[in-house]
């Protein structure tokens, strides 16, 4: 069973823990509105819009323990708070002291890989969108290891006019659908780093993106293959001309992460995609040999 992404986006919200499970109460008015009661085990992360939301030390421990991403986020759909545990894995300190020792050289080409898997999913994209890939592929073949040319934003000034028209500029505070693109973004964020931290390695430490004031370089290193299946609901609902974010909108987008994607091992859901490029990126950064697994192309169905 894939689990659930919980969304906390308005009211008086109080988290606790409630025999083994996650208690939440809300302000309705009947009985049975007001407590819900979910399984820790089927929660993937837990986002929270509301500034009326509180929680019990007992809650934050659970979450803690069991890898599960408490995410607060701001009106823009963007987080700006992030509860992640100090333990994720018994070889935690091996592997985050091998993080911390890997060549520029060896990075490089890891980014190398990310960069091309990502150019070569938006232009799979554009392709299920019946749009003319804009020679995205050919360009994926030009990325040099650490991308020093940034192929990275060439492919993207051709992908996002044509994805989401011309007069369209992604930028976080930007005008909607950019809403509903920091949403899935923050989403797919939360699940990364669930499984980074569950895979010993430290979120912050990027194998490409490095800012003092970002805790999640790594995450946000790792989640650039997988952007597009957000860009592709986005797109989805854009053609029904729905571009705000609303609770039918979140529903929607936070399934990405049950989508199917292609991979070596057959057909398999986003989430555990994510789950395997983490545990493989792990055994890449201990025996300092590219292991990493990523989804093919041909991947948002």
């Amino acid at each position: 069973m894939e689990r659930q992404i919980l969304d906390i986006s308005e009211g008086n919200r109080y988290l606790s823990k409630v025999r083994g499970l996650l208690s939440i109460r809300c302000d309705g008015n009947t009985e049975s509105e007001r407590i819900i009661n979910i399984p820790f085990d089927e929660i993937e992360a837990i986002i929270v819009h509301t500034p009326q939301a509180t929680y019990s030390s007992g809650c934050l421990q659970e979450l803690a323990i069991r890898n599960i991403p408490l995410v607060l986020s701001n009106n823009a759909h963007s987080p700006v708070g992030w509860l992640w545990p100090a333990t994720g894995n018994f070889e935690q300190s091996r592997r985050m002291f091998a993080q911390t020792q890997l060549s520029k050289a060896f990075r490089d080409r890891l980014w190398k890989k990310i960069v091309i898997a990502k150019i070569r999913a938006q232009a799979e994209v554009l392709k299920l969108a019946n749009i003319r890939h804009g020679g995205l592929i050919a360009l994926s073949k030009t990325v040099k290891p650490g991308d020093p040319e940034n192929i990275e934003a060439q492919a993207a000034q051709r992908y996002w006019p044509a994805l989401l028209g011309a007069e369209f500029r992604r930028r976080r505070n930007g005008d909607d659908p950019n809403g509903l693109l920091n949403y899935g973004y923050t989403i797919l964020r939360a699940s990364i780093t669930r499984y980074i931290c569950a895979s010993g390695l430290h979120p912050s430490i990027g194998l490409h993106h490095s800012n003092r004031f970002n805790a999640f370089c790594l995450a946000d290193d790792l989640m650039e293959p997988f952007r597009p299946a957000v860009d592709m609901e986005v797109w989805r609902l854009g053609k029904s001309n729905i571009r705000n974010v609303s609770p039918q909108t979140k529903a929607q987008i936070a399934a990405v992460l049950s989508k199917e994607m292609d991979t070596d091992r057959g057909a398999v859901p986003l989430s555990r995609c994510v789950e395997w490029a983490t545990q493989s990126l792990a055994q890449s950064i201990l025996d300092k040999t590219d292991h990493l697994k990523l989804p093919r192309s041909t991947s948002f169905k």
